[in-house]
């Protein structure tokens, strides 16, 4: 089983938390492609509410009663913040993961 990693600086905001929640208190932050109009590809983070397929892949958080998944290529990142928050837009939500980099 992975370690829990209570290191990892990671915040989340109320109403985000309470979208986890809803869904059934998983939060995972891993890593996907995208590529640019002419070539080449940026990995950027992402965030969902199911559980990852390799959980050997990720550092575990439990966190306000959330249990949260980091790919481990964004935990090794040590002490650069990741926020978790939520948008809306009438009824239609969304989670966002920001890195420090990024804010």
């Amino acid at each position: 089983m992975p370690s829990i990693n209570t290191q990892l600086a990671l915040t989340i905001d109320d109403k985000a938390a309470a979208h986890v929640r809803e869904r059934g208190g998983v939060l995972t932050i891993r890593t996907r492609p995208q590529h640019g109009c002419c070539g080449g590809r940026v990995d950027r983070a992402t965030v969902s509410t199911e559980p990852p397929e390799n959980v050997d892949a990720y550092a575990q958080v439990k966190k306000e009663e959330l249990r949260m998944y980091v790919h481990r290529g964004l935990a090794t990142l040590g002490d650069e913040p990741m926020h978790v928050g939520l948008d809306q837009l009438w009824i239609w939500k969304s989670l966002y993961v920001e890195a420090a980099s990024q804010m």
